[in-house]
């Protein structure tokens, strides 16, 4: 770049030697405004005076007229007011844009405003006038004003029990259920665990029908989930129900239902059974047994409760995190806008889904987690945001950084629980736009073990760490409007039911 051009970039041009340093780019007058507009929002309106506007438009002229054509003149050689006249209006955009793109930067760098979005920007509506100074306003989203509070020295509780027979059975019975036999349960009635095929019929507060899911295969589990609510009572409305009954109980609708008057509601639902059968286990032989990689039955049993094991320290640790947050989260209130938190929501499920499977809990698990999140995404998204600017903060103030070391480290933790290649975890990541999300994750783990090594943990005999919940998910939504199809091998159908189909599992000891 020549000095006449860096001289028209706006900068000072000073010689050390033989090299010209240029300084840093002029900054142009402007008066800016700025007031609050709600939770974490400015509105900012700025003005550009006369002045600045003619100076920008001499250097765009001097750069558009370089190789303006105009008729009977060469290129770059035609008048001034010529090109004016002809060029007016893209050199008008020019302008404006130089000065608009100038503006923002120079906002940025002098107010800190640290926006978390783009701000909201009319262009069109801009206009560059023919007198008088460019005005222009917007709204801009911006990190939460809070004080940190003391996050040190906290008193955590650890649930702690030991792991029993009965547990080691329960756990046995759900990862068997892949080998498993369905038979026709005749003469008898349903019972928890049993397979059914269903119809649900939802009904509005007045009576007349919302929606209608038909020949649905379902486990009998005491709860049902879908991804608008749930039926909490599932199991207790159909223990004792034999094909051909209709049986009627409660769904509860979550908040995040399209329809605002069905938001929280408890709706009639009525569940027709046609058909019933029962879950066989296999046999326990040596064949069977071996199969699996296993001597005998002891040997069996033994690696499910060192699986027990790890799932309980999983749940101990998400406890203490959960008790670390809700402490945090107690001392310092402040709020959000609603359009982030619903703009933030898929976000939020995507983060929530990637920690469960973290914790290397079984896809029926996450299944029942992700349905329950889904149909309470705002309030699941609020607190979530809320969580991780909390973190995030405390993270900034102690210099906790995610190096490439921590990424990597995390994928081979993941390559190790699914049994994936590393390589193929990270082409994952990036297409499905992940990558960040894990970040997010690696920063708040670390940041609550920060957290962790001084707060005092005591161990909570009475608490306990309850076993997962026996819940059924279904890939339907009550209202009509949502009803999506249903996928093939997804919750609800026979292969992810009746055979318990757990991804990434080669045996029910090391699932």
């Amino acid at each position: 770049m020549s000095t006449e051009e860096q001289e028209r970039e706006g900068g000072d041009t000073l010689t050390m030697g033989n090299e010209p340093v240029v300084e840093a780019k002029r900054k142009i007058e402007m008066q800016v405004d700025i007031s609050d507009a709600g939770p974490c929002k400015k509105h900012v309106k700025i003005s550009i005076p006369r002045s600045e506007i003619e100076r920008q438009f001499t250097e765009s002229l001097n750069e558009f007229g370089k190789d303006a054509a105009v008729p009977g003149f060469r290129p770059g050689r035609a008048p001034r007011q010529l090109v004016i006249r002809r060029y007016k209006k893209q050199v008008a955009e020019q302008v404006k844009s130089a000065l608009l793109m100038t503006s923002l930067g120079q906002l940025d760098e002098d107010y800190a405003l640290e926006p978390i979005a783009q701000p909201k920007l009319d262009l069109a509506a801009i206009e560059l006038p023919d007198d008088g100074p460019m005005n222009y306003e917007m709204d801009i989203e911006v990190r939460p004003e809070f004080t940190l509070p003391d996050y040190k020295g906290l008193a955590l509780k650890r649930p702690v029990r030991p792991i029993t027979e009965a547990d080691v059975d329960q756990f046995l019975t759900e990862q068997l259920e892949r080998h498993s036999q369905l038979v026709p349960k005749i003469d008898q009635p349903a019972a928890l665990g049993d397979q059914l095929t269903v119809d649900l019929i939802f009904y509005r507060p007045d009576g007349s029908v919302l929606s209608e899911v038909k020949e649905q295969q379902l486990r009998l589990q005491p709860e049902l989930r879908y991804s608008d609510g749930a039926i909490p009572t599932f199991g207790e409305a159909l223990t004792g129900a034999r094909p051909g009954e209709t049986r009627r109980t409660e769904a509860r609708m979550g908040t995040s239902v399209q329809d605002a008057a069905l938001r929280g509601a408890t709706l009639p639902v009525d569940v027709r059974l046609h058909d019933l059968k029962e879950v066989r286990p296999p046999e326990l032989s040596t064949a069977f047994l071996n199969s699996l990689g296993f001597n005998n039955v002891e040997e069996l049993r033994e690696a499910v409760r060192e699986t027990l094991g790890r799932r309980i320290a999983a749940q101990q640790q998400q406890v203490l995190r959960q008790q670390i947050v809700d402490q945090l989260l107690a001392r310092t209130p402040f709020d959000l806008p609603a359009d982030m938190v619903a703009r933030e929501e898929a976000n939020t499920i995507q983060r929530l889904v990637m920690q469960l499977r973290r914790q290397g809990i079984t896809d029926r698990e996450i299944r029942a987690s992700e349905a329950s999140i889904h149909a309470n995404a705002r309030e699941v998204a609020l607190r979530s945001l809320k969580e991780l600017m909390l973190l995030a903060k405390i993270g900034e103030t102690e210099g906790i950084e995610v190096v490439d070391g921590d990424i990597d480290a995390e994928v081979e933790a993941m390559a190790e629980q699914t049994g994936e290649s590393p390589r193929r975890i990270r082409a994952r990541l990036d297409k499905e736009g992940l990558a960040q999300t894990l970040t997010a994750q690696i920063l708040e783990k670390k940041v609550i073990d920060f957290i962790l090594t001084s707060s005092t943990v005591e161990d909570d005999l009475t608490a306990g760490t309850a076993p997962p919940e026996a819940i059924e998910t279904l890939d339907h939504a009550a209202v009509a409007a949502n009803v999506p199809s249903v996928q093939e091998g997804g919750a609800g159908t026979p292969e992810a039911t009746a055979h318990g189909a757990e991804a990434g599992a080669s045996d029910p000891a090391r699932s």
